[in-house]
């Protein structure tokens, strides 16, 4: 013990020491802690023993839910015939064969564009222009500049699309194996794409339609579009259409008529037949679009033009160049040259002028140059054309090439889209996007993907390839027993698995007094009695009586379960409404026409295990938190017991030190009182 020694007690030597103590505190704390340290040690095999059961339970309830969820006896299968499709089915959906025809596939875009490249490194242009496209309802004008290699000017379209049209650079072999292609990344005729310039119509109009000559013998509808030779030409459009036909039916008829129209007049035959023009519908036929991948002008002429849907009836042109800076005010010094053409800009501008007044003056001269053209926009800034489309900018002396900034022009060559067309920009489409079609069921049906899931909620179907005439992908979609059948066999497994963990924990040997953990708490008793109840529940239908044992499931004489699946799939097949009734439950009616649902045996397996696990108020819940508040009791009962024997035997030792004292003292002065008997005696001697 570690409060000291204490010496002798005389006479009573070896008798009070702290041996005593010891031997003391040791029948104390078998009185006290021991019988509280196997309470704590039963509370831990309990709580052990109740989470092992839990758990045991909670593998039981996962195929009891799935058998007491409607869902798990509409469940469906699907197996397609052929190599056109996949297909998937929900629940629910109903028993069938469907028969698809797929007449095309959805795909995207994909275009070539440009010249060849011996390295994704090389220059793409040694000027600034701007590559103009259409697509997805919106215009992009992509600016290329000077200097830019192959590889960024691909990566700037993406970017300027947010990767919904992807430039890529392609290795396509030969001498100069390397190219540009322009590829939407989605598929749908919407996500085509038509580079240079278009127009768009959205008709909407229902009436009975007719193209022809007005009053005057004018064209109701005309085109007016650039030629093979580089002019313009207007062609004449004829047509009749009535009132019966739907919009789609009359952009299709619309179409057709402008193209026969171009294809007819030897200006836009060739145009026609490589691309350069084209007219398309979009969105599901709702609107019709023109295009000229040269860039060049077009108008939709005549009193019937906005009849048609087009609301702008001519293209706008777009500026070749912009100032990037309002004109420095005050006098500028030296000569540039546009085209060639020189501007003195110390005899056009003065000291005291304002930015305005000088944006004035070179404005006019400007002007009175060959082929220019500018003018000052609603910023102030210098806005420059060029007939030809192509713009060469210098500075021909120091001055001018230092006031370059201060008109806020770079020196340079800059070219319009249909400039470069020829020669950067020429497009060479390969694959035209489109939606896929398809028959369901004898329905026709376009979609822009090849994904399909809406046309019968609950299948989803996807477009591999295109069917042969008259040999169409059958679908068929029939019932799927395999989660009633793996949830049964889960059911079995788990019900094997806790029954003798059960048996064991409540267990009661008359012989030799032994007794489970949980011998004498009735809720975890009465688990397997309540469980077997529901085994034997059954029920009497027109078709016999209803019970777990026809379909295949039963318990021996030693409580464990078993399955005979082929009487299970017989009875699935046989009879499967009746296997819903009884699984899950049926409706009905009572005599004042309410509905009732009469519930099925594993809805009452479910309430069972729930009463037992789901929730606070449940049972073996309530007694999980009895046994941590026993457990808290326990330990503050210890530390209590053990704080009382710590301080009595401290008391006890302090009463010890204090004995040894006053015995050491008495010890002395009979040593002394003894030496002087034993002197005396010696003298006698």
């Amino acid at each position: 013990m570690a409060i000291g020694s204490l010496s002798s007690l005389g006479l009573g030597s070896k008798v009070l020491n702290y041996d005593v103590i010891d031997k003391l505190k040791d029948a104390d704390e078998k009185a006290l802690i021991a019988p509280l340290d196997k309470k704590m040690e039963q509370n831990v095999e309990k709580q052990k023993a109740l989470v092992e059961i839990k758990t045991l339970l909670s593998a039981l309830k996962g195929p009891v839910k799935t058998l007491s969820d409607y869902s798990t006896y509409i469940s469906r299968k699907s197996n397609v015939t052929g190599d056109a499709l996949s297909a998937s089915v929900g629940a629910g959906v109903p028993i069938q064969d469907i028969k698809v025809d797929v007449q095309n596939l959805a795909q995207g875009d994909i275009n070539e564009l440009g010249a060849k490249f011996s390295s994704r490194d090389d220059i793409f242009s040694q000027v600034d222009t701007t590559l103009k496209f259409y697509t997805q309802n919106k215009d992009y004008a992509v600016d290329i500049k000077a200097g830019m290699t192959l590889g960024d000017v691909a990566q700037s379209i993406t970017d300027a699309t947010n990767g919904e049209v992807m430039g890529i650079v392609m290795k396509t072999g030969g001498n100069d194996p390397y190219q540009l292609m322009v590829n939407t990344k989605n598929t749908g005729e919407d996500n085509r794409v038509y580079f240079g310039s278009h127009l768009q119509s959205t008709l909407t109009n229902k009436n009975a339609l007719s193209l022809g000559l007005d009053g005057a013998g004018k064209s109701e509808l005309s085109l007016n579009l650039k030629g093979a030779d580089g002019s313009m030409h207007e062609v004449p459009i004829m047509l009749e259409l009535p009132e019966s036909a739907s919009i789609k039916q009359k952009n299709a008829a619309i179409q057709k008529a402008m193209e026969q129209a171009l294809e007819n007049d030897p200006n836009f035959k060739d145009l026609i037949a490589n691309g350069d023009i084209s007219i398309d519908t979009l969105h599901g036929g709702e609107s019709l679009i023109i295009n000229d991948r040269r860039g060049g002008n077009i108008e939709v002429k005549g009193s019937k033009a906005k009849e048609l849907g087009f609301l702008q009836t001519t293209t706008q042109e777009s500026d070749l160049l912009k100032s990037s800076r309002t004109i420095k005010e005050g006098k500028l010094e030296g000569v540039i040259s546009l085209n060639g053409q020189k501007l003195d800009l110390k005899a056009l501008t003065k000291e005291g002028n304002t930015s305005e007044e000088n944006t004035d003056a070179i404005v006019q001269a400007i002007n009175s140059k060959e082929g220019l053209n500018a003018f000052k926009n609603a910023e102030g800034k210098l806005v420059i054309n060029s007939k030809t489309g192509m713009l060469t900018i210098k500075g021909e002396d120091a001055l001018g090439k230092n006031s370059l900034k201060d008109l806020g022009l770079s020196a340079g060559m800059v070219q319009s889209y249909e400039a470069s067309q020829n020669t950067l920009f020429m497009s060479k489409n390969l694959q035209k996007a489109s939606d896929s079609a398809f028959t369901y069921n004898g329905v026709s049906i376009t979609r822009p993907t090849n994904e399909v899931n809406d046309v019968i909620s609950g299948v989803n179907i996807t477009l591999e390839q295109t069917t042969e005439p008259n040999k169409p992908a059958i679908i068929s979609v029939s019932r799927d027993n395999q989660a009633i059948i793996d949830s049964l066999k889960e059911f079995v497994k788990a019900y094997n698995e806790l029954i003798p963990k059960l048996d064991e924990d409540t267990r009661y040997d008359a012989d030799t007094k032994i007794a489970g953990i949980f011998n004498g708490v009735g809720d975890i008793r009465a688990i397997r009695s309540s469980l077997n109840n529901v085994f034997s529940y059954s029920v009497h239908t027109d078709n016999g009586v209803e019970s777990l044992m026809k379909y295949g499931l039963s318990l021996d004489d030693k409580g464990v379960m078993s399955l005979d699946e082929a009487k299970l799939s017989s009875a699935l097949n046989s009879n499967p409404k009746a296997t819903q009734d009884f699984f899950y439950g049926s409706d009905s009616k009572d005599m004042g026409g309410r509905e009732i649902h009469q519930e099925g045996i594993f809805s009452k397996f479910n309430q069972v295990i729930a009463n037992l696990i789901d929730g606070g108020n449940a049972k073996l819940k309530i007694y999980e938190d009895s046994l941590d508040r026993d457990a808290k009791s326990l330990t503050k009962d210890k530390e209590n017991a053990q704080e009382l024997l710590k301080t009595r035997y401290n008391i006890m030792a302090e009463r010890f030190a204090a004995y040894d004292s006053q015995i050491s003292k008495a010890n002395q002065k009979f040593n002394s009182v003894q030496m002087m008997i034993d002197q005396a005696a010696a003298k006698k001697n």
